[in-house]
């Protein structure tokens, strides 16, 4: 039983690491584009996994005379981007692969990262039961072991 319970926080510390840096490159990212951005036009050149629920676009878009490609999906209810749609992008001017749609805040999108945050809390609510339930089993271990 203790096995499982040690290898159950150990998923707990891995998941809260993952939530926690994806959390925070986002932050970063989103801070890179806030400070050095410039606004762009990109142009989806192509459809990746056409006619699937994983359809998404990959968009081309130039930052200081080079060009950059990102893929993205950019579907929403009221529309379904084909090739030729223009897409209004913000880069970092320093780090032109930090892309996000116009109007985002985040470079994954806005949903992404209250998940990444709550991933994290969850995760360490987790491994703080778990080492709870480790710390009362110890002192039950001990108190029984005292007792006898």
């Amino acid at each position: 039983m203790r096995k499982w319970t040690l290898l159950l926080g150990a998923l707990f510390l891995l998941v809260t690491g993952f939530g926690a840096w994806s959390a925070t490159l986002q932050w970063q990212r989103a801070e890179l584009i806030d400070n050095t951005g410039v606004r762009v036009t990109g142009v989806v050149s192509r459809i990746v996994d056409p006619g699937t629920k994983y359809e998404k676009q990959e968009i081309t878009y130039t930052v200081d005379g080079r060009r950059h490609t990102m893929v993205k999906n950019l579907d929403t209810d009221l529309s379904h981007p084909k090739r030729g749609h223009r897409v209004c992008l913000e880069a970092a001017r320093t780090r032109p692969e930090v892309v996000r749609l116009c109007g985002d805040h985040y470079p994954q999108g806005d949903d992404m990262f209250p998940v990444y945050v709550l991933v994290a809390v969850f995760s360490t609510a987790g491994l703080l039961f778990v080492l709870g339930y480790l710390v009362i089993g110890a002192r039950q271990a001990r108190a029984i072991g005292l007792a006898a």
